[in-house]
């Protein structure tokens, strides 16, 4: 005889078919509960590359530590290089010029940039010793962006070889102020009030003492003394500028290849973000439907669950009804196996109903949360531990009943039997009370 279904079993139905929480869609990324990583430093506009490094020198990244000057390295906005008094390093610049750090010097290259196009720029800072400078293009086509600054005065280029050295106060090299030599070209000195133009073959001055105005000195100082390679240099200002044209007309060329190529990735990321976004609203758009879906559903499986409560009850009191009615007798056999029948069809109807119930349930909580799920499953668990024992049970009584009923059976028949027997004797004894007495024959007759 089919299980019938525990009013437990009913109970975790409904509580397990109720509606779920709206669940999100999952994310691209589950987010990890470490601290974020500190945001990479934006990158650096390159200025040059270090071509000669002797002495001891070294080179301080922009918010980094001082390390070993080595050919090869590059030098970017904001990093400071510094010579000792043995040291001396030559700079290849961007755009083609060319930086020499005398020793016992300090700069900074505090803005440049070098794509060969008009915001082209250059800003060094000279804190201390001398920096001899052969411009590059920013020097021919954009002069006026081309700066070199000291603590007292700014020097101003036009397409110039010329060197400068700050002597602060305290020093026994000279006055203390800003000096300024030119090789070839063109430079002023300007501070707050005043500028004034330096020819080749001439240097001027900027005093630390503001009220004095920039001039011209009579005579080259003799601190602007050459180097060890500075027959090398002398002639970098000629081969600077047969080459400058033709290496700022490439790196223009190669600027463009990467502003066409970042226009490109530019609108791949946007044509992506575009995707994703549409990606990601009919992915919600699926949702809300899956959610719509599945909430009919569960109100569908609701219902069934209560269907088949009240088809359950309907059992239990058609059942009970019977016991009663065969407990007082008032019930013909035909009856009984009607009734009987009928209680085993809804028992099958309400097992059909409960593995339906358990099969769509199932397939809910496959599209649903997985602990739900697991709870679920432990759920079918116990009602499959409950329909079994509810089954033996059944099983059991069912075994007893018919037990019961054949015996009934039997002690009917011999109650039948012995009723018979009872009434026939009950004939024979009458028949015998109806016949007359025989009487005896005398002795010795025949």
């Amino acid at each position: 005889m089919p299980a019938r279904l525990n009013c437990s079993l009913i109970a975790c139905l409904i509580f397990f078919c109720s509606p779920a929480p709206a669940q999100k869609p999952p994310a691209a990324a589950v987010p990890s509960k470490t601290p974020p990583a500190q945001a990479a430093p934006a990158t650096r506009n390159q200025a040059g590359v270090i071509v000669l490094a002797e002495g001891a020198a070294s080179l301080v990244p922009a918010g980094g530590t001082a390390r070993q000057v080595k050919v090869g390295d590059t030098v970017s906005e904001g990093d400071v290089l510094i010579s000792d008094k043995n040291g001396e390093v030559h700079v290849q610049m961007a755009d083609s010029g060319f930086l020499l750090l005398r020793p016992n010097s300090r700069i900074q290259i505090e803005k440049y940039q070098a794509d060969g196009g008009a915001d082209d720029r250059a800003l060094i800072r000279l804190v201390n010793g001398g920096l001899r400078s052969i411009t590059g293009w920013i020097g021919k086509f954009n002069s006026g962006d081309y700066k070199l600054r000291t603590a007292t005065a700014t020097v101003g280029i036009r397409g110039t070889d010329h060197e400068t050295r700050y002597i602060p106060e305290g020093s026994t090299e000279g006055e203390p102020g800003t000096y300024d030599r030119v090789f070839a070209g063109e430079t002023y000195i300007e501070t707050p009030t005043e500028k004034t133009t330096v020819a080749p073959n001439q240097a001027g001055f900027a005093s630390v003492r503001s009220r004095e105005r920039p001039r011209l000195l009579a005579n080259i100082p003799g601190f602007f003394k050459p180097g060890p390679h500075e027959a090398e240099i002398n002639k970098k200002h000629a081969e600077i500028q047969q080459q400058i044209d033709q290496r700022r007309e490439e790196r223009r060329k190669a600027i463009a290849e990467k502003r066409a190529a970042l226009e490109a990735a530019r609108t791949k990321v946007v044509d992506t973000l575009a995707q994703n976004a549409a990606a990601a609203q009919q992915a919600k758009q699926s949702a809300r439907e899956q959610r719509g879906s599945a909430k009919e559903r569960r109100e569908l499986l609701q219902q069934d669950v209560k269907a088949a409560q009240a088809l359950h009850e309907e059992i239990q009191q058609k059942r009970k009804a019977l016991e009663e009615d065969v407990k007082s007798g008032q019930i013909t056999r035909k009856e009984l196996r009607d009734r009987r029948k009928e209680l085993q069809e809804k028992d099958k109807a309400l097992a059909d109903a409960q593995e339906s119930i358990k099969q769509r349930h199932k397939a809910l909580m496959e599209a649903g949360d997985a602990r739900i799920e697991e709870r679920f499953e432990a759920s079918q668990e116990r009602q499959k531990a409950l329909h079994d024992q509810v089954k033996d049970a059944r099983e059991k009584r069912k075994s007893v009943g018919e037990e019961r009923e054949a015996a009934t059976e039997e002690m009917k028949a011999l109650r039948l039997e012995e009723a018979r027997r009872y009434r026939e004797e009950m004939k024979n004894d009458k028949k015998s009370s109806d016949e007359p007495p025989v009487k005896p024959k005398p002795p010795g007759s025949q």
